[in-house]
């Protein structure tokens, strides 16, 4: 099988800004440039203008991308299909190893890596929120690492609910993106994030009755599209909580659960490795709180690229590809 990567003709999704995107929907194919020499994996189908889009992935690099229709030819295949045809690269290799830890209550999906040097990945919640987004955890970001990890690499899980109240706030982490402060990979972490103090962890957050799970995933996706955001294929579970039903109802999406090791403001430490949780929807100030005292107590080592954050990307594909070698 010739190797997957992509070199396409790519539509930023700040082209979509301000638009309506319609019929979004799950979509799976094989994408081809016209000429045929490149390839990568359809998951999403949406109309701009009247005129068919795509989301993509690339197996090899996981970066996903919005292609024109026009670029593409497109062959409509089941996922199990792809599956099965691409169990070899970065993409499914994670997903499988996601469904390893499918059945945990709490914490399913990757909570964990092991890089060939120090340090962590970390990942900020954005759940619905009053408060204002803590931007200072994103400025004290650039002036700890600005020098020696520009963009500085991060994932943001975003809900729908946060960026129809927080426009103002998600501009601004887009402009932080556009001017190449940081690097963001944009994590879907459900719409509504229900959540009830009152109920068991068995029948709270998404696993309460009547939810919506495609409603959850895909009005999620089409409003970041709407805002110049690329979703990308990852998930996080709201409340870190799941079951196995609704564990493998996301990875028909073509998502991978991303849980945490080390969620801060539950006293949880990070390690070599670890996925780090904070939230900066102003929640969890505690959390925030810790992570900047953990940047400067690595000040040093990540002066001298002994101690960095990783894209979650390319930790991925470094652990799946040592796992190939092993």
């Amino acid at each position: 099988m010739k190797t997957l990567v992509l070199i396409f003709l790519l539509l930023s999704p700040s082209c979509l800004y301000g638009h309506s995107v319609s019929d979004y929907q799950l979509y799976t194919a094989i994408g081809s440039s016209k000429d045929n020499q490149y390839s990568s994996i359809v998951i999403r189908k949406l109309f701009y203008n009247s005129k068919v889009h795509y989301l993509t992935v690339n197996p090899e690099t996981l970066s996903t991308h919005i292609q024109a229709g026009s670029t593409l030819n497109v062959s409509e295949c089941p996922w199990e299909t792809i599956r099965r045809n691409h169990k070899n690269t970065p993409y499914i290799e994670a997903l499988r190893d996601a469904e390893l830890n499918a059945e945990t209550l709490q914490d399913a999906g990757i909570t964990h890596f092991f890089p060939s040097q120090r340090g962590v990945d970390l990942t900020i919640d954005l759940c619905p929120s009053r408060r204002p987004l803590d931007r200072s955890l994103f400025t004290e970001l650039t002036s700890e690492l600005g020098k020696e990890e520009k963009p500085v690499p991060l994932a943001v899980a975003i809900t729908g609910l946060w960026m129809k109240e927080h426009d103002l706030d998600l501009q601004w982490l887009l402009d932080r993106e556009k001017n190449k402060e940081l690097s963001i990979v944009w994590i879907n972490h459900s719409y509504n994030h229900r959540t009830s103090k009152e109920l068991p962890l068995r029948e709270n957050f998404l696993l309460e009755k009547g939810t919506d799970i495609k409603f959850e995933i895909l009005q999620t996706e089409a409003e970041m599209i709407e805002k110049g955001i690329t979703p990308s294929i990852f998930f996080r579970f709201p409340g870190l909580v799941s079951d196995d039903k609704l564990f493998h109802q996301v990875t028909a999406y073509g998502l991978i659960p991303v849980g945490s090791d080390a969620w801060l403001g539950k006293n949880q430490w990070p390690k070599e490795g670890s996925i780090i949780l904070v939230h900066a929807n102003g929640n969890e100030p505690i959390g925030i709180h810790r992570f900047v005292q953990l940047m400067k107590d690595e000040k040093e080592n990540s002066v001298n690229k002994k101690w960095l954050l990783f894209d979650l990307r390319e930790s991925i594909v470094e652990t799946e590809r040592a796992k190939d070698k092993d």
